[in-house]
């Protein structure tokens, strides 16, 4: 499972997901609490798996029109169920998050 602990620069992320460089440096701190990359002791950012299925459920929902103060409250109600209440299943973005994080293992599967 060597692939699945992979870390991907802010290009790769970039290139992976369509979605701009400075975007995700955005996002970073819009969503500081759910997308935290790891910094190399240049600061260069490295996103795992997990950041990039976060990306990935933040793009898809932008892309339905949803604005970033929504996707946040929607991050947050999930993040708060998830830790007081294990059927965390029933929430939206739970299950986005899922459906993202599977359909980005498969992505890079594919490669």
């Amino acid at each position: 499972m060597e692939r699945a602990n992979r870390l991907f620069t802010i290009s790769e992320a970039s290139q992976k997901l369509k979605v701009p460089r400075y975007t995700l440096r955005f996002w970073e701190k819009e969503f500081g609490s759910f997308l935290v990359p790891q910094k190399t002791a240049g600061g260069q950012r490295r996103y795992s798996l997990e950041d990039l299925a976060v990306i990935e459920g933040v793009k898809k929902l932008r892309n339905r029109g949803m604005s970033l103060s929504d996707i946040k409250r929607e991050l947050d109600t999930g993040s708060k169920q998830e830790h007081s209440d294990s059927s965390g299943i029933d929430l939206l973005a739970n299950r986005v998050a899922e459906v993202v994080k599977k359909e980005v293992y498969h992505f890079f599967r594919e490669e």
